[in-house]
């Protein structure tokens, strides 16, 4: 049977936060909780596999 192995990922992520001013941007970053962080990381991404996959 296979066993799981943890492995350390570190991802550089730019976010688009709607904001006035970069101190706004940044407060608000500090706001958010993890899970809404990876949320918008998520949506924000683009996955060019997805655009390149063959359709079966």
């Amino acid at each position: 049977m296979e066993e799981f192995k943890d492995i350390g990922v570190t991802l550089d992520v730019v976010l688009s936060i709607p904001a006035k001013t970069n101190a706004e941007a940044y407060e608000r970053l500090d706001n958010m909780d993890v899970l809404k962080l990876l949320k918008l990381a998520v949506e924000q991404c683009e996955f060019k596999e997805l655009e390149s996959a063959t359709k079966h």
